[in-house]
């Protein structure tokens, strides 16, 4: 049912211990063990629930990870450009931060519920130390992980500079080296200090043959009597969806080749729209799924000119070839800014209907199960201003896509505000949707 030991054993593969930049422990085996550990205790907790979801999430950003590292491994591929391995280690490395914070926060707080309802104070203590380090240890994995690449920032002439100061040579790949093999050894210690305190702590747990019973018990009851598990599981399933699709604004380029396609976005948000609408309260949506499904093929078109274009630009040079090349990159600009213009008008539209559907829920929640709710609890867009001047800055960097250089510096800032834009919203709808999950808490539910 479930089992506490394996989440100590799971958590020895989230840690990395790298070989020449490849990671000997899986993480996708780490992610396999903590799901099974959990097993069916998400049953009996809202943090434990959220807890498999992201785990969830972990388990397919790991499945890309792990096929990377073997691609580098067999076929030695290389990162094309600089700019573009930072990138690539900044994603990658904010995702199994948030990742791994988010899971292992709902996991300990579910486990600090078990705890706290089982009168166990001394475990939650125990709880509490043991996630505040877990947390120290993924943001120094982070910071160590962008350390590593940050030298490729630098221009020839910065190293030109610095080496004749020092008087040894110096450039971008060679101190990158230099700082590779200290932050990898810096990590495994960490991560060595980490499972000095989680191992013991997992196994302790799961020696204790009362908590096990009492969780058992919750996971029976909750199975039985929580009436309003259906809602709950739809609305985890659309928000996953709508994070999923926040997560395709980012330009992930490599070769000329988007691999986050800007029409994916609107996919994964009807997606999320259809599941909604099955079983929670109604909410106005024909003008946001119109904006949509016309973005679709908008942006679908955009993707494609911007995908001949940059084939064609490397074979044309000359005559009719070049008259045939502007007109593909004019077209790709006309499509790409007018998708742009759409997704605006999308993402203000889907402010107003994540408003109009917290409200809905507060309704239901207020009418039917006698709840009650302050002035404050109600006042959802009170940062409404704020929000609508972060979405005008994320569209207008959107918008000079088409005019930034496709490498350097500038391709990275330009990208990173994107990437920002995109945690925003996934913070934002986590938010939402932990607000109109609070709506159903009850003691029976």
């Amino acid at each position: 049912m479930f089992d506490f030991r394996l989440i100590g054993i799971g958590l020895i593969f989230l840690l990395d211990f790298n070989i020449d930049t490849i990671d000997v422990l899986p993480d996708i085996v780490g992610l396999a063990f903590i799901s099974a550990g959990l097993g069916k205790a998400f049953y009996a907790s809202e943090r434990l629930s959220k807890a498999k979801k992201y785990i969830n999430i972990f388990c397919g950003f790991a499945i890309v990870k792990l096929a990377w590292n073997v691609a580098y491994f067999v076929f030695g591929i290389r990162e094309p450009d600089s700019s573009f391995a930072l990138l690539f280690a900044c994603i990658f490395s904010s995702f199994e931060l948030f990742l791994g914070i988010f899971s292992f926060s709902n996991i300990f707080g579910g486990l600090n519920e078990f705890f706290l309802t089982g009168g166990k104070i001394s475990d939650s203590k125990n709880s509490d130390f043991t996630l505040r380090v877990i947390k120290i240890i993924f943001v120094c994995k982070f910071a160590l992980s962008i350390a590593a690449q940050l030298p490729i920032l630098f221009t020839d002439n910065f190293w030109d500079g610095l080496s004749v100061a020092f008087g040894y040579y110096l450039n971008a790949e060679l101190v990158k080296n230099m700082l590779v093999a200290p932050c990898f050894l810096i990590q495994a210690l960490a991560g060595l200090f980490l499972l000095s305190l989680a191992l013991p702590f997992f196994f302790g747990r799961a020696k204790d043959d009362e908590l096990y019973d009492f969780i058992k018990s919750k996971i029976n009851d909750a199975i039985s009597n929580n009436r309003f598990f259906a809602i709950k599981q739809n609305l985890q399933a659309a928000f996953l969806l709508f994070m999923a699709g926040c997560l395709f604004f980012v330009d992930f380029v490599a070769d000329g080749i988007n691999f986050l396609p800007d029409f994916a976005i609107c996919a994964f948000f009807v997606l999320g729209l259809y599941i909604l609408q099955k079983n929670s309260p109604e909410a106005n949506t024909k003008k946001l799924k119109i904006y949509l499904v016309a973005n679709f093929f908008v942006s679908l078109l955009a993707y494609i000119f911007g995908l001949l274009y940059r084939l064609q630009a490397e074979v044309s040079f000359v005559g009719e070839h070049l008259a045939y090349l502007r007109a593909l990159g004019l077209s790709y600009a006309i499509s790409f800014e007018v998708s742009v213009v759409l997704f605006f008008m999308i993402f203000i539209e889907f402010y107003s209907f994540l408003i109009d559907l917290r409200r809905k829920h507060l309704e239901f929640s207020e009418r039917y199960l006698n709840k009650y709710f302050s002035a404050s609890e109600k006042n959802f867009d009170k940062n409404k201003a704020r929000n609508l001047r972060i979405f005008s800055v994320a569209f207008c960097a959107k918008a000079l896509e088409t005019i930034l250089p496709s490498s350097g510096i500038v391709f990275f800032l330009h990208s990173a505000v994107l990437a920002a834009f995109a945690l925003f919203m996934v913070k934002g709808l986590y938010e939402s949707r932990d607000a109109i999950y609070s709506y159903y808490k009850s003691k029976d539910c």
